[in-house]
This record gives C-alpha cells, sequence and structure tokens, in this order.
C-alpha cells in the first residue's frame, strides 16, 4: 500500500502560553491540536516523516568556551520564542493512570518534550568525525528514520559493527569483547547533553558516549521512571509540604502554566511515595519521570540553564581530566577537538533536531570555536561568542555523504569547506529537503501539494 505524504505552505502553528495559575483567571481559549496538519513541508507519522518549512530548516546556535588550569565551561544561547521545560507526564483519567505526551515523528502532539542542547566531542580517534560529524552515526535500520529496522536500533559509529556500510550493518555488532577494547582504545564519541526538564533541574547535563549505541556514561543517572509496571500506578507523588500540592492540573499544564521556578517535575528530595489512597481526581497529574543527584562519571557535567530575554542561556562545565577514560574524553590545553553541536526545539525529539557541521575547537589554539584561558572562576570569566549555523538534519546516511555521485554530496562538502557560513549551510538544507521528498516518493510514499 502506498503511503501518502502530505505537504503544505502554511507556518507553524505554535500554542501561546498561559501564566502561572491561569486555572484560576479568565477561561483560557481551545488548545489547538499540536502541531496542526498543515505544522510542516511535509507530514506523515506512520511513515517518521515531519518536515520543517523551508524557511525554518536553519538555527543559529551562539557558543562560548572558557576554561582555566582544571576545569571547561560550554556556553550557549539559544533564541526560541517556545520553550519547553516540560516533559512526558501522566494523567488521571476514568479511575486509572494513562501516558501524557508520548513522542511522536516532529514535535510530540501535546508539546510535552524538553528542550535539549548537545555536544559532541572527538579527539580524532573516530574516523570520518571531523569530515562528517554526526552522520556518522546515521545508517540505514537506525530508529526514527523512514526505514528504521524492525528491532530498536540506536545511533552507532561504523567500528563497532563489521563489514561495509550497507543496509545490513546494524545487524552486525561486534563481540562485547571488541567493544570493551574500542572503549578502552578511545574509540567513541563522548556526548554532552543539557536537558531541559531530565537535568537542569538538579544542576547537571547528561554524558555518555556513542559507540555500539548511544550509551550513558558510567554511574547512577539524573532521570528514572515514575511507573509500577507491576501496580500500574506511579512510584512517587508530589509532597505537598514542599509544593504545596499532590499532583499537577492536566489543564494548567497543557496551557503551559507552570513557569521555572514551580514544581513543574519531580525530585527525590521533594517527593513522597505514591498514595493509591488519596482522593485522586480527574485530570491530576505526575511527572512520567522523577529526578534524583546522579553518580559517578554520570555526575561529571555541572550545568545550569534558564530561558529569559526569548533564549536559553545554559553554561556546562566538567573537569578538563576525563571523569572516565572509558566514557569520556580529557581535553588539554594547545590542544584541538573536533566538536558537533545539536538542538532539540519545539517539543521535538529523536532525529527532529537542528545540527551543525563539524567543527574544530581550540584550547586557546586557533579553531572554528576557540576556548578561552582564565585563571580566575569560569563563571565570572568573559568569553568570545562564535554564531554556529544549525540546519535541519534530513534523511541522509554516511555512505551516501562518501558517496560523490550523491545529490547531496556537493552541498555537503561545500558545506563542510565553510561550515559557519550561513548561506552555505541554507543551501545544505535545502538540498536535504528535496533529496528527502525525492526519496520518500521512490520508496512509494506519495506527495502531494495539500494535506
Amino acid at each position: 500500500m502506498r503511503t501518502r505524504l502530505c505537504i503544505s505552505a502554511l507556518g507553524l502553528l505554535m500554542l501561546t502560553a498561559m501564566p502561572a495559575g491561569c486555572a484560576n483567571g479568565p477561561e483560557p481559549p481551545p488548545r489547538a491540536v499540536w502541531p496542526p496538519a498543515d505544522a510542516a513541508l511535509a507530514m506523515n507519522r506512520d511513515a517518521q516523516v515531519f518536515i520543517p518549512q523551508m524557511d525554518d530548516l536553519t538555527r543559529t546556535l551562539r557558543v562560548a568556551v572558557v576554561y582555566n588550569d582544571t576545569h571547561i565551561q560550554v556556553r550557549y544561547e539559544f533564541a526560541t520564542e517556545h520553550p519547553s521545560w516540560y516533559h512526558d507526564y501522566l494523567v488521571y483519567r476514568d479511575g486509572r493512570w494513562e501516558r501524557l505526551g508520548e513522542g511522536a515523528a516532529g514535535p510530540a502532539p501535546l508539546g510535552l518534550q524538553e528542550d535539549r542542547i548537545a555536544m559532541m566531542l572527538d579527539d580524532g580517534l573516530v574516523e570520518g568525525f571531523a569530515e562528517y560529524g554526526g552522520y556518522v552515526t546515521m545508517h540505514p535500520g537506525v530508529s526514527s528514520r523512514s526505514d528504521q529496522a524492525p528491532e530498536a536500533t540506536n545511533k552507532f559509529i561504523p567500528p563497532s559493527r563489521r563489514g561495509e556500510l550497507d543496509a545490513d550493518l546494524w545487524r552486525r555488532t561486534r563481540s562485547a569483547e571488541q567493544l570493551d577494547r574500542l572503549r578502552d582504545e578511545g574509540v567513541f564519541i563522548h556526548t554532552w547533553q543539557w536537558r531541559a526538564h531530565r537535568s537542569n533541574p538538579v544542576g547537571h547535563a547528561d554524558p555518555g558516549y556513542v559507540l555500539d549505541a548511544r550509551n550513558s556514561a558510567e554511574g547512577r543517572g539524573m532521570y528514572a521512571t515514575n511507573w509500577d509496571g507491576d501496580s500500574r500506578q506511579p512510584l512517587f507523588m508530589f509532597d505537598p509540604q514542599v509544593s504545596g500540592h499532590h499532583a499537577l492540573d492536566e489543564r494548567t499544564l497543557l496551557d503551559r502554566g507552570y513557569g521555572q521556578d514551580d514544581p513543574y517535575y519531580l525530585y527525590d528530595r521533594t517527593a513522597l511515595p505514591f498514595d493509591p489512597e488519596h482522593d485522586w481526581r480527574e485530570g491530576d497529574v505526575l511527572p512520567r519521570r522523577y529526578l534524583r543527584d546522579p553518580s559517578d562519571s554520570r555526575a561529571s557535567l555541572k550545568a545550569q540553564g534558564r530561558w529569559e530575554d526569548g533564549s536559553w542561556r545554559v553554561r556546562v562545565t566538567r573537569t578538563l581530566e576525563a571523569p572516565n577514560p572509558r566514557d569520556s574524553k580529557a581535553i588539554e590545553p594547545g590542544e584541538t577537538y573536533h566538536v558537533a553541536f545539536a538542538v532539540h526545539s519545539e517539543a521535538t525529539q529523536a532525529r527532529w533536531h537542528y545540527v551543525s557541521m563539524p567543527l574544530t575547537l581550540g584550547l586557546d589554539v586557533e579553531a572554528d570555536v576557540t576556548a578561552q584561558y582564565t585563571e580566575g572562576d569560569l563563571d565570572e570569566a568573559s568569553a568570545q561568542w562564535h554564531e554556529v549555523p544549525l540546519f535541519y538534519s534530513g534523511q541522509v546516511y554516511l555512505a551516501w555523504l562518501k558517496d560523490n555521485g550523491h545529490p547531496v554530496h556537493q552541498r555537503f562538502a561545500d558545506a563542510r569547506d565553510h561550515p559557519m557560513s550561513p548561506a552555505r549551510i541554507q543551501a545544505l538544507a535545502e538540498a536535504l529537503v528535496q533529496h528527502e521528498l525525492a526519496w520518500l516518493r521512490r520508496q512509494g510514499v506519495e506527495v502531494s501539494d495539500r494535506h
């Protein structure tokens, strides 16, 4: 059966934020479907398709880096009129708890997906990263792609597999002993991911690495799932002595009425064990994640972030020394590293993010992004800001980008030679969209000019 792909030239309709406490104020207008059917240039949930409008293919991430004798700090500024610090909730409805706000292709239907800013870091040990950045992790079969494998397949780098870059590469994972050896040798991409909901409230970003999959650093994570599968109910609820309530209100949440300083998240210091005997009411909401203090290497990235004056302003700080050489990279003064950035915005997840071309990061060495040395407190140091162009990543794979006969190859090569040029990045983004549409047609996904 051929699947229909819906095309629209209309802009993305975003939801208006309501002030905290709006439940006691005027009745809010009915909430629009999120996203509306005409939200994108092309959208087909079943085929894992959501392509932004042509005038929304690129964004800008401002990046600055400072370091001293022991630590390094990466600063971000990202402009967005529709920030989200909400992520994945449970709602009490008809006498039972059910999930509210599952993700989907493109923006989540209820907008309950957190904003995220991430950096990939390589010290020259991952072949191809300097040339292709995050695309070294993109191959046929990877989850959230239109040709995703029947088994859950996370992003991976080629050294974790055996053989050529073909459609079955995802199946040919190396043995556990071989993967351990690669980790010991440092053949992995180090990841720093700041999460507006699942890490920021407890003062952290989330470290990890990509090898056979996207893996977390070792240690206890800063979030866990608030769900007991046996009893089909949450594990924790709000402590009313701390938050003033046992649960959030569904209407206030969906009207974005909980501010950054409100208890919109559960934290292990401010939560209580769930009480099934409490008088739960229709529309009571609890976060599906609860936060806690991380440990070991998982706790290595300290972070603070806040949305104000139309932008996220985020700082992520870590030791220069690798917290754990098997899941993180040491960073040394006078050296140059390869990095790539990504931003999830407008309630998106998975591959629906904006990414940068691979860039160089130099510590007092000339590079695309230059880290500046200071003898004092990193939070007090002045920094040089760099305007990093981001673009919708499309549906291409490493093997295609390496093929000089592929229609996107030359545009990618041109952008790689000028990674900080907004015009070159815009041209690449448009080429990626045209390729994706043509590829979808060849896959039997019909394209029409109206939904």
